[in-house]
């Protein structure tokens, strides 16, 4: 044999399933050689363990899909949970969790972070002029309801049916609502951004649904690039707001506690600049924290966090009323009295700041008010083309 021609049979099995080359009674090659071609023994193992999670959460898929489309599961019934799965198929979390992703990606199931999977509203066919999608971070936490209920009230009011996606802030989740939206012929949307802070994630998205014409307003954040238009508050402003508020009540040493993956922690981190810049105080560095939602939990429970930065500070600026809340329970786990010791404010002006013995102060926003003006906009730009 040439080396010319080893080569190219190389680069001929390499192409092929290995497994079927090694179990063909005819075939030259053998097996100590095609290891040595395509990897150890560990890497054909795994080759093979994946090829057979494959086949299995395809089989959960199936099962799954044609249950929920028969209506044996009804719409906004909650499908059995991964552990329910693995204990009725006898598969790894590994398998029915892929089988639950690509029910997500497809459109027959939505995701509810701490709930479950709970199947969806099928999309619409034929008539989908008259239906608009919202892509919420979440279904029931903080304001999200409130954005949800003005925006379908409106749309109801003129005629147009409104279907809810939830993205669970994660950007993989909402591009596929976006695709979905573009594929079945949606007459607007509605889009909470996830991770709106990372623009470039659904950027591609977000341009191919403007060149396709689809109508299109943001909610509660700004998505520069996008060309979309939006209702947001003003984040800055609310920033400075807060933390003024603060100043005037003789702080000087105030924290910042913000989401890192939200456009609006930046803004009003800004604001919070701005206004210790005007009253002339200089901001440390230790001062300012940042969290993401996926690692709320953790953020609020560390000890660290009272060492380091609130232990050395008169007063706290949070993000939320929910993130605010925690850290006054932290704050009095390590005997720092809210607000004898240490005053906090929060922001949104949310259910939750309603709660405890003592109200929060919080920015106060309006997202009955934005979700009804969001839908406004989108009415306008779907009649006039």
């Amino acid at each position: 044999m040439s080396k010319r021609k080893k080569s190219i049979e190389i680069k001929e099995y390499k192409e092929r399933d290995i497994y079927d080359i090694m179990g063909q009674k005819d075939c030259t090659i053998t097996r100590s050689r095609c290891e040595k071609m395509c990897g150890n023994k560990m890497r054909r193992r795994k080759y093979m363990k994946t090829k057979e999670m494959s086949a299995k959460y395809q089989v959960v898929y199936k099962e799954l899909k044609e249950a929920i489309v028969s209506g044996r599961i009804p719409v906004g019934e909650k499908v059995p949970s991964e552990l329910q799965l693995m204990e009725r198929y006898g598969f790894s979390r590994q398998t029915v969790r892929r089988a639950l992703e690509e029910l997500t990606r497809d459109g027959y199931v939505t995701k509810v972070r701490g709930s479950g999977s709970f199947v969806r509203e099928p999309a619409p066919k034929g008539n989908g002029r008259k239906m608009v999608m919202l892509i919420a971070l979440f279904a029931q936490q903080y304001f999200f309801p409130e954005y949800i209920g003005g925006s379908e009230q409106t749309l109801r009011e003129n005629g147009y049916t409104l279907n809810v996606g939830i993205s669970n802030n994660r950007t993989e989740e909402e591009a596929g609502y976006l695709r979905e939206a573009m594929n079945n012929d949606y007459a607007g949307l509605i889009l909470i951004p996830a991770q709106s802070a990372f623009l470039h994630s659904n950027l591609y998205l977000y341009r191919k649904i403007k060149e396709k014409g689809m109508p299109c307003v943001t909610l509660g954040s700004y998505l520069p690039y996008s060309g979309f238009p939006c209702v947001v508050n003003d984040d800055f402003e609310g920033g400075r707001l807060a933390t003024n508020y603060l100043i005037e009540r003789g702080h000087r040493r105030i924290a910042c506690l913000m989401n890192s993956g939200e456009c609006c922690g930046s803004l009003r981190y800004a604001g919070y600049q701005a206004a210790l810049s005007e009253a002339g105080i200089e901001e440390e560095k230790e001062w300012t924290r940042w969290y993401v939602y996926e690692k709320f939990r953790e953020f609020v429970e560390q000890e660290e966090l009272v060492k380091t930065c609130l232990s050395g500070v008169t007063a706290v600026f949070c993000f939320n009323g929910e993130l605010a809340l925690a850290i006054i329970e932290l704050l009095q786990k390590n005997g720092i009295r809210v607000p004898e010791d240490v005053s906090v404010v929060g922001y949104d002006g949310s259910y939750m700041c309603m709660f405890g013995r003592k109200k929060l102060t919080s920015v106060r926003q309006d997202p009955l008010k934005n979700g009804q003006i969001a839908a406004e906009k989108l009415l306008r730009m779907i009649e006039n083309g």
